[in-house]
Formats: C-alpha cells, sequence, structure tokens
C-alpha cells in the first residue's frame, strides 16, 4: 500500500507543494485503515482512520488545513490488526514511524522486548510488527541516549536503524523471509526514509512557483513515496535498494548504506 513522507522549510506553503503529486499520494481500494502523522511546534499530532474504505484515499487531504514542515502518511491492506491502536504512523514523544512490510514476528517478539526498557514498552498499544519494530529503534536510541536528542544526527539515526534491522534478523529464525519493506521515521527536525527490501521508493524534490511562473528559491523541500506503479516520472527518481535516504534540518539529503 502507499506510504510518503515529507518534510519542507516553510509549514504554511506544504500543501501548495504537493499539489502537482496528489494523485501519486492517493491510495487505491481497497483501504483497511490509514493515518497522516505531523509535527506543529515540537509535538507529533496524529489523524487515524481506522475504517475500512472501499474508495481511494487521499493521504495529503488534512494537510489543506494544516501548517507543518514534516509528516508521514500511510494506508494499509493488511486487516489482522484493526483499531485506532493499530493503525499507522506510530509516534514516541517527538518520533514518528511507518513501515509498509508486514512481516510475521510473533516467533521473536518476545526475544525482541527484552530488548526494550520499560518506559518504552509501555507506549506500545497495538499488535503490529511495525510498532514493535519501532520501539526497538527507540530502545536503540535510548542505548545511544539520544531518544530524546532532538538535534539528533541522520548518521546516528542511521547505525541506529541499521542496528535495529539486524537484531530483528538475527532474532527470527527465518530471517531470510524478513521482508520490512519502505521505513520511514523522523523526530521532525530531520528525516529517515530506507528501502530496506526490493520494494520500490522513490524521492522528489518539492518546489513552487511565484505568480511569473518562476520557482520560488526560497522553498525547498522533499518527498519520497513507496507504492508507486510503472516508472519513475514527474520528477520521481528510484532509490537504490537496501539504502536510506537521510534528509537533515535544512533539507539537503544524502544516501547511506544500512550497514550498521
Amino acid at each position: 500500500m502507499k506510504l510518503f513522507a515529507c518534510m519542507c522549510n516553510q509549514p504554511k506553503r506544504l500543501w501548495s507543494a504537493l499539489a502537482p503529486v496528489r494523485p501519486v499520494l492517493t491510495a487505491g481500494p481497497p483501504v483497511a485503515r490509514w493515518g497522516l502523522g505531523y509535527s506543529q511546534g515540537g509535538d507529533v499530532l496524529l489523524v487515524r482512520t481506522p475504517k475500512s474504505s472501499a474508495k481511494p484515499v487521499d493521504l495529503t487531504g488534512p494537510l489543506a488545513e494544516i501548517p507543518t514542515d514534516c509528516a508521514i502518511g500511510q494506508a494499509v491492506a493488511d486487516e489482522r490488526f484493526g483499531g485506532t491502536d493499530n493503525t499507522p504512523p506510530f509516534r514516541f514523544r517527538r518520533w514518528m514511524f511507518a513501515m509498509t512490510g508486514t512481516p510475521d514476528l510473533d516467533s521473536a517478539a518476545p526475544r525482541l522486548l527484552e530488548h526494550i526498557p520499560e518506559y518504552l514498552r509501555r507506549n506500545l498499544k497495538g499488535k503490529t510488527p511495525a510498532e514493535l519494530v519501532f520501539h526497538v529503534f527507540l530502545a536503540m536510541m535510548h542505548d545511544e541516549g539520544s531518544v530524546d536528542d532532538p538535534n539528533v544526527s541522520t548518521q546516528s539515526t542511521r547505525r541506529a536503524l541499521a542496528a535495529t534491522i539486524k537484531l530483528v534478523r538475527n532474532e527470527l529464525k527465518s530471517a531470510n523471509d524478513l521482508k520490512l519493506g519502505n521505513l520511514a521515521l523522523t523526530n521532525g527536525r530531520s528525516m529517515i526514509v530506507a528501502r530496506v527490501d526490493d520494494e520500490p521508493l522513490r524521492l522528489r524534490k518539492l518546489w513552487i512557483n511565484d505568480d511569473r511562473g518562476q520557482r520560488d528559491e526560497s522553498f525547498r523541500g522533499v518527498l519520497l513515496v513507496s507504492g508507486g506503479d510503472g516508472e519513475a516520472k514527474d520528477g520521481f527518481e528510484d532509490m537504490p535498494a537496501r539504502h536510506a535516504v537521510l534528509v537533515s534540518r535544512d533539507l539537503s539529503f544524502t544516501l547511506a548504506g544500512l550497514e550498521p
């Protein structure tokens, strides 16, 4: 299903920047549930719809009324986990997270939970693999003393994510079958979107034109989308498998491997 993540430097203009590509950010039916997480004033807020839809869902719809410089939206088709608590994105303090893969982690869950501090385990509300992987990542950030650092570097976050992927693979006996898909996480100041497996991930720079049709250089933004069909177009480019896109606060971005 569809997942998108974006950042920009002018919250009130994000909706306008996304307007040309809104069809790409629409999830086709059937949709089991969907949600949008966004940063505002240092807080992470969620708009989550746990009800199924037989019609297309515009994941950016709420942004028409919401000024934000950082957002993650996802629609899922998996009907195994119902209810609001199982609807992505997931959050903890400044962090939000979404994952497209739905691996069976039941056999590994007890061992993975042992790596998660009690105060983080109390934040686990649902039963999805994505939320469990998110909390393993938070545990890795906790170990580095960075879970509450708003200015943590993207390289530190990448290392924690890489260590998370390695641990999940090690604790799962059938690691060769582990498919995490694409992952998106942010603390509102920086963002990492990773293409862990072979599922396509595409990037597009965001821009806005002024009244003369010229690009307004004061606006900067970046958008990543998982769940596109066909060839990359409309300014999108494919990201390589087993790599992460690291987006810094200044909206610069780099590619990095997913090795610990």
